[in-house]
């Protein structure tokens, strides 16, 4: 039986950026419709925002529907210090 995945609230927070930015959009783009023009049911896109579990080429094509690109960055917490006003302490 294979391994369940774990839940990941990042990519749930990932997920509802996505939505957020379809809504944005003018006209707006509801999540039923992206989850239609990304292939799968708006049922399947609520557990995958629910559960934080999705697969990647589906959250890529549901950004690229919102008109966002996904893109990898390194890890080193200067996004964090940047939003905590703190980048220049030491």
């Amino acid at each position: 039986m294979p391994k369940r995945q774990k839940r990941s609230p990042e990519v749930s927070a990932l997920i509802a950026e996505i939505l957020l930015a379809g809504k944005s959009m003018t006209p707006p783009i509801t999540a039923g419709e992206m989850a239609l023009r990304a292939g799968i049911s708006p049922e399947t896109l609520s557990r995958m925002k629910r559960y934080g579990r999705g697969d990647m080429a589906v959250i890529n094509d549901l950004a690229a529907i919102a008109g966002l690109q996904l893109k990898l960055s390194r890890g080193d917490g200067a996004r964090e210090k940047l939003m905590a006003g703190a980048f220049f302490d030491d």
